[in-house]
């Protein structure tokens, strides 16, 4: 091949291959007619031929650095395949690879995977052919590899999107036609088999595909043999949903782990102030026990034993104080700063991925290597905001996301009370998880009030008070967080991607899905977790809060609220789900009728609890919502629901009252039976019928005879706290 014809094709493939870490990759033509037929032209022709070549070739490297937004992925194609069969025309060698790769990726750029593939496949056996070759020169075949394996690392990419863009069509179409919910028609186990095909493309896992997978799998754990067997009929173990539980909970614990790596070698390429992790600070750190032995100061609780007998004495409860540490992603996770390279996660359900910052190309990650300049920057859920980042430019001139020091400019606090954690938006979480840390650390926070600053050094972390319900528990219980004119205090921030409007909204903190902050100083709460479920689902617990914590938080909220004003001696409260994405009970009306034939036949009055929007002009502000949820239940006789954040309010109820929750035979639903146990509730479990599509489904319904069962419970509910009230049955 003509020396000039290398040169211009070695120039082109650098730009081809941005990724690739071989220094100088080429191309070597087979000595075969074809190439004879071109060495016996003049020079003239050859170098018309290679102009024409490269001509060609430059308007598909131009297409493909071209914006997405400005073109059209047809017309991006057709272009991109007219420009593809001229270069063939031009110089018609079937021993050069750059047409084919480059329109490859513009395949790939633009969708079209299956077309990308075939591309791939014959760049491929183009690039090859010198290693096959006789005669081939030895001292080229290393770069000839290079250039092979490149390939079939970009093949190995094309097809990971193409796996990747159907999961995430399955959930586009769910987010648009149910709000997120999983319709009858379709079910979780076919992107399960989808996740499951991309994870088997490289050797190095993503993070957050295993964490898909272990949060599919979940969904799939109450599905009904007959889909099963279908899904995994060669598998045994399948059948057994706790052996399937703790395959999901490894999986999450997996997760964890490879994003610590990519962790790791984000702290080399100095992500958000990072730098090298030191010997004696590394590692990812999970629970409470693990927090207390890193932390730089802890102060655990005690309990009273005869009150909680079921409260394990090796599990820690305590307030844990983390020095030079960084808050970041939407479940506020702990890090260390600079060259500390710990990570602290609450429990093993918490998704790192969208939570620290990261590197990627996972397909070549190594935790025995030194990092690879080439790595990129991970971008959580496409937000090019993450950790206060901005799109830019890489020491290789790529486009990457950057991520500055959180501490630069003297940005950050001198101290820190973290109330968020694990998604404490959701209502049931920030019952059971942030209220009873705001309950131990109550005196802390109003010390940090009493502060007159003109800007708040000191601060505390809450979540988002979008969030209806946050406003409501801070005005209840941290009524100094506002002034007299109603506005939030400056020591408060508030974790999240929403600011509140009106006059109480005070400051968010970052308008990023995935914030960062570093302090000085940080407090906490923290606790271990049961590691297993309660009797009867057994199999790995999910987000369980020591009941001594629970019986503490009940306490100081029902002291705040006092005592109910009602007439009525015996209450049922029904909580609906009729206006939710998810969990629609199919037979409620019939249910609601039997529930009001049950009350007027006892005395009883019916009650149905749903959540007003806050849209609703008749809706009472987030104050008085929650304390007439909390006074709602705390008159409660019978609660009766589909598993979901309404029963979280069960933690308001008195001792005795009756619970009948319509859920699932999963470990990782034990929920409310935890928080029932916790509070000496009375708890009926009505399993609703086999659903694969479990806490997702839109919609689910009760067994046969389902309706009769929850009467049965309802009624017998009522008369146990008719033998309470006479004194005859504690």
């Amino acid at each position: 091949m003509n020396s000039f014809m290398s040169g211009a094709i070695l120039a082109i493939i650098c730009q081809l291959f941005v990724h690739s870490s071989v220094p100088s990759p080429l191309v070597y033509a087979r000595e075969d007619a074809s190439n004879q037929q071109h060495a016996a032209g003049t020079s003239d022709n050859v170098d018309q031929m290679v102009n024409e070549y490269m001509t060609h070739l430059e308007t598909l490297v131009q297409l493909l650095h071209a914006d997405r937004q400005t073109q059209k992925g047809t017309d991006v194609i057709a272009r991109g395949r007219e420009a593809f069969d001229k270069a063939l025309s031009a110089f018609p060698d079937e021993t050069v690879v750059h047409a084919h790769a480059l329109f490859a990726k513009l395949c790939v750029k633009a969708g079209v995977y299956d077309e990308a593939t075939s591309l791939f496949d014959e760049a491929i056996r183009r690039a090859s052919l010198p290693l096959e070759a006789e005669n081939s020169d030895p001292s080229t075949l290393a770069d000839t590899q290079s250039l092979v394996d490149e390939l079939y690392l970009e093949r190995s990419r094309s097809h990971n999107q193409y796996i990747g863009s159907k999961v995430l069509q399955w959930h586009a179409a769910n987010d648009q036609g149910y709000r997120g919910g999983i319709p009858p028609e379709t079910s979780p186990w076919y992107p399960l088999s989808y996740v499951e095909l991309q994870l088997g493309i490289f050797p190095f896992p993503h993070p957050q595909t295993l964490f898909e997978k272990a949060t599919l799998i979940t969904l799939t754990l109450d599905s009904p043999e007959e889909e099963i067997q279908k899904a995994k009929p060669d598998d045994e173990d399948a059948m057994n949903a706790t052996s399937r539980a703790w395959e999901a909970y490894k999986t999450y614990q997996e997760s964890q782990s490879v994003a610590f790596v990519a962790y790791s070698h984000g702290k080399k390429r100095y992500l958000a102030g990072g730098q090298p992790c030191g010997d004696d600070d590394y590692g990812l750190v999970v629970g409470g026990t693990a927090w207390s032995k890193h932390a730089w100061k802890s102060s655990p609780f005690s309990y009273d034993k005869t009150k909680d007998a079921g409260q394990s004495d090796d599990l820690y409860m305590g307030i844990i104080t983390f020095q030079h540490v960084l808050i970041s992603g939407r479940d506020a996770v702990i890090s260390g700063y600079q060259g500390n390279c710990n990570v602290f996660a609450r429990h093993s359900y918490v998704n790192l991925s969208n939570n620290i910052p990261l590197v990627t190309a996972w397909e070549i990650m190594d935790a025995t290597i030194e990092d690879n300049p080439m790595r990129m920057t991970y971008i959580p859920e496409g937000d090019t905001s993450s950790f206060g980042g901005s799109v830019g430019k890489d020491s290789n001139g790529n486009d990457a996301l950057l991520i500055p020091n959180p501490r630069s400019n003297n940005a950050g606090f001198d101290s820190a009370v973290l109330l968020c954690g694990y998604a404490s938006d959701n209502y049931f979480h920030f019952i059971t998880e942030v209220l009873p840390s705001l309950v131990v650390m109550r005196n802390r926070i109003k010390d940090i009030f009493k502060q007159q600053q003109t800007e708040a050094k000191d601060v505390v972390v809450v979540p988002n008070l979008h969030n209806e319900f946050v406003e409501g528990f801070l005005r209840l219980l941290l009524p100094e967080a506002f002034d007299d004119k109603g506005k939030l205090s400056p020591h408060i921030v508030q974790w999240g991607p929403w600011k509140k409007s009106g006059g109480g909204s005070g400051a968010t903190y970052s308008s990023s899905t995935h914030p960062i902050a570093y302090t000085k100083r940080l407090a906490t709460v923290m606790w271990d977790q049961p590691k297993v479920a309660p009797s009867p689902l057994n199999g790995p617990a999910h987000c369980l809060t020591p009941k001594p914590l629970i019986r503490a938080m009940q306490r100081v909220v029902l002291k705040s609220v006092g005592s109910p004003t009602s007439d009525v001696s015996k209450r049922i409260i029904y909580c609906s789900r009729s206006s939710s994405s998810t969990r629609r009970l199919a037979e409620e009306e019939e249910l609601l009728s039997r529930l009001r034939a049950i009350a007027s036949k006892e005395g009883a009055e019916l009650i149905v609890f749903e959540k007003q929007a806050a849209s609703d002009a008749t809706a009472p502000s987030p104050l008085a919502a929650v304390i007439n949820a909390i006074q709602l239940f705390q008159s409660a006789t019978v609660v009766v629901g589909v598993h979901g954040a309404s029963l979280a309010n069960i933690a308001f109820s008195r001792i005795g009252t009756t619970i009948v929750e319509l859920g699932f035979l999963i470990p990782q639903a034990g929920h409310y039976l935890h928080l029932a146990e916790s509070l000496e509730l009375k708890y009926v479990g009505i399993r609703l019928r086999p659903n694969s599509r479990s806490f997702g489904a839109t919609e689910v319904s009760l067994p046969e005879g389902g309706v009769d069962k929850i009467a049965n419970a309802v009624m017998e509910g009522l008369k146990r706290a008719e033998r309470m009230d006479g004194g005859d049955e504690l």
